[in-house]
């Protein structure tokens, strides 16, 4: 958001219910990186961002062919715009407070193999986890993009 006290995190239809992670999508021909996140932020969940404020933190090589994925960020117009998702793109989005994105990157570190649902039903089943919310593990852009936020805004 414009104050940076939330962060808007998604969930894709391929992740397990607890796991949300930065929007993503791709540049189309001709386009600015500035306005891909600009128009791919608004289709996946309605919310304008101010293009300003689009920045460059990081790069990874993606596995398709010729691919590499920028990771940016960005703040809103509209403090914590309303989410209006696309149904097609991602199940759900909401706003994260910073404190809660904090225990849920501290977590997946403890925890490990998040994108695999036993690992987090037997700690879940153990007592040892009653969150709600993981974030990807190190080594994944959008958690490069995640403790970026964390450690800088």
């Amino acid at each position: 958001n414009s104050s940076s006290t939330h962060a808007l995190l998604a969930r894709s239809p391929r992740h397990p219910s607890y796991l949300y992670t930065a929007l993503a999508g791709f540049v189309e021909a001709g386009e600015t990186f500035e306005k891909a996140v600009g128009r791919e932020v608004h289709e996946e969940v309605g919310v304008t961002i101010d293009l300003q404020s689009v920045d460059y933190i990081a790069s990874q090589a993606w596995p398709f062919p010729r691919s590499c994925m920028i990771g940016m960020t960005a703040r809103t117009l509209d403090g914590l715009a309303p989410i209006s998702i696309d149904p097609n793109e991602i199940v759900d989005a909401q706003w994260f407070e910073k404190e809660v994105v904090y225990r849920a990157a501290r977590d997946t570190d403890e925890m490990g193999a998040v994108m695999d649902p036993r690992v987090v039903e037997e700690k879940q089943a153990k007592g040892e986890w009653n969150g709600k919310l993981l974030v990807p593990s190190k080594g994944v852009l959008a958690r490069t993009l995640v403790d970026h936020w964390l450690e800088n805004d």
